[in-house]
């Protein structure tokens, strides 16, 4: 049998710029020291597309195996990596690895309360492996073969990629899962303010989604499907729901959670009576690439410039 740590794999990690970015240069230390290191770290920056972005990545390796992780996200278990390719050890039906969420001792107060409180942001390490909706790109593995496969990813969305890959694996037939014993971190903002801003960002994402690409608009689970995905809920369905979530927040007292779901929900009103124009996909003037030395892998940062207004 091959041990993870002799396991061909490469990781794409897309961000907005290198400079002065903290959360990534702790990120790249980490990786530094796994136990089961990459053999290739890709840098895609500053495309605002992370589909586009990762496919960009994955285009300059042949590593069997390809890894996603969110400039932001924190990794402190030096065997991650290793645990994540070990589940494809003589199991053909698994497509995709990812981690779970979980919340850190030195997160602050706030950023504990407003994760045990919102829905999808902290899913607990697992004990077993288990097919689940909370693989995400924050942290997962998959062939490279079947990425190329299923066409890699939607190149022309900012956000909402993580429910399109998983339903493409899955129609390719092969499970999503999360690792057991395995996690990351990858927190919340640390305000009030900075939460309702990105919420009502999301609310006019989705509501712009669901106006213009209806195709590609499908259900988020909590993590405990048991391999049972429902994909799409009705309008009427979904309307409840929100309205539930916000009652039911009300009087059990989470005023975050609550200020989250009303920012969402202003979202969508404003979408729904002052809609964004289409958007355009900006394309892509040049693409330069450098090999920064000093890491035990080889580190490679692909600068994207975008056309004017990109």
């Amino acid at each position: 049998m091959v041990r993870a740590m002799d396991v061909d794999y490469s990781i794409i990690i897309p961000t907005r710029t290198m400079e002065g970015n903290a959360l990534l240069d702790s990120l790249l230390e980490a990786l530094s020291a796994q136990t089961a290191r990459p053999r290739e770290v890709h840098v895609v920056a500053g495309d605002k597309r992370q589909g586009r972005a990762i496919n960009l990545g994955v285009s300059k390796t042949d590593s069997e195996y390809v890894s996603t992780l969110d400039d932001d996200s924190v990794v402190d278990d030096s065997g991650l990596f290793e645990k994540l390719l070990t589940v494809f050890e003589g199991d053909a039906s698994i497509g995709v690895a990812g981690a779970a969420c979980e919340i850190p001792e030195w997160a602050s107060p706030f950023q504990k309360r407003a994760m045990r409180q919102i829905p999808r942001s902290y899913f607990p390490t697992q004990k077993e492996t288990i097919d689940s909706d909370m693989a995400q790109h924050g942290c997962l593995v998959m062939p490279r073969g079947l990425f190329l496969e299923i066409g890699g990813e939607d190149a022309s969305l900012k956000r909402g990629l993580d429910p399109i890959l998983r339903k493409k694996v899955r129609d390719a037939g092969k499970r999503v899962v999360v690792v057991a014993d395995t996690w990351i971190y990858h927190l919340l903002p640390d305000s009030l303010s900075a939460l309702a801003k990105r919420f009502f960002r999301n609310g006019r994402g989705s509501r712009y989604a669901s106006k213009r690409h209806p195709e590609r608009v499908f259900e988020l689970g909590d993590g405990y499907e048991g391999g049972e995905f429902v994909e799409r809920r009705s309008a009427l369905f979904r309307a409840f729901r929100r309205f539930w979530m916000l009652v039911s927040a009300f009087f059990a007292f989470k005023w975050i959670r609550l200020a989250a779901d009303a920012a969402y929900l202003a979202g969508i009103a404003v979408e729904t009576f002052f809609p964004s124009a289409d958007d355009e996909v900006p394309k892509v003037r040049s693409v330069g690439t450098s090999e920064l030395k000093g890491r035990p892998f080889k580190l490679f940062v692909h600068q994207v410039e975008l056309e004017e207004g990109g």
